[in-house]
């Protein structure tokens, strides 16, 4: 029985989907996965913590955490150890991402995301910028006027 298939006995109301890139579905209920198991118990962490959204980007990195974490104490159910450079190197990613978003347009200083609006703000020369969502995409800041 492959590992999937263990998953999914062990977690009937979920639903597993072999693809490109592994993520989780909150409205689908579904983790689409790939041959990275690691990955895929990360996944399935986001499921089990009902991860659907967040608002500011460091929410984002939080619920990445919790998730490797939760990942982490999964596998060992699954004869499976996930290393914690293997969570580190997964969260840097993010970070980096994270760190590119809140980078000024103008100075390249790191700004400040507004909780209110999710817009950014550089605390050196006072620009204000918006940024795209998705982690799948090209970063794009745009400044407010």
């Amino acid at each position: 029985m492959t590992l999937v298939d263990q998953l999914a006995c062990d977690y009937p109301t979920l639903h597993f989907v072999r693809d490109q890139r592994a993520y989780w579905s909150a409205r689908e209920q579904t983790i689409y996965y790939t041959d990275d198991w690691a990955q895929t118990l990360h996944e399935l962490g986001h499921a089990l913590l009902e991860h659907s959204h967040y608002g500011q980007d460091i929410e984002l990195l939080q619920m990445e955490r919790a998730a490797w974490e939760l990942a982490q104490q999964l596998a060992p159910r699954y004869h499976l150890t996930i290393s914690d450079d293997t969570v580190e190197n997964a969260l840097d990613s993010y970070r980096d991402w994270l760190h590119c978003r809140s980078k000024c347009p103008t100075c390249g200083q790191t700004g400040i995301q507004s909780k209110a609006n999710l817009t950014y703000h550089c605390p050196n020369c006072h620009c204000r910028w918006s940024v795209n969502d998705g982690r799948s995409q090209r970063i794009k800041r745009t400044k407010i006027k």
